[in-house]
């Protein structure tokens, strides 16, 4: 993840900012190899370079072919979030939810970024929220 301080570098002073962080640790040269992070997240490491941002993983679990129908007629696609900040993820949440989607709250960086991450068990996943059964 060298370049990523580059790209936060453009951002004079994060402090009070909310940085949604969609990245995924991937090693750019060899795609297959997910890297060593010294078992932090992707976003813990972006969070200590954008010092003082608000920072809440999302986007990063699905492709975005999946979600980009929000007819109300479809189902609400889950995405997951996860952060350290309580209200930056109920800020975004409350954004996902209007534009119709399912947010679900992991919790922190470190617990919920973990489990959405590439190859945690909620990487990849195409879940819908079904408001009601029909039987």
């Amino acid at each position: 993840m060298a370049h990523v301080p580059d790209a936060l570098a453009s951002v004079p002073d994060w402090s009070g900012r909310t940085l949604i962080d969609a990245t995924n640790r991937i090693n750019r040269d060899n795609p297959s190899d997910l890297g060593d992070l010294s078992g932090r997240t992707s976003s813990e490491i972006v969070a200590d370079q954008a010092v003082g941002a608000k920072v809440v993983k999302a986007f990063n679990t699905v492709p975005m072919q999946w979600i980009d129908d929000t007819s109300p007629e479809k189902a609400r696609t889950v995405l997951f979030i996860s952060g350290d900040d309580a209200g930056a993820k109920k800020a975004l949440s409350e954004v996902l939810e209007q534009v119709g989607f399912a947010a679900v709250d992991l919790g922190t960086l470190a617990i919920g970024g973990r489990q959405q991450q590439v190859g945690g068990p909620l990487a990849g996943l195409n879940l819908t929220l079904v408001d009601r059964f029909v039987l």
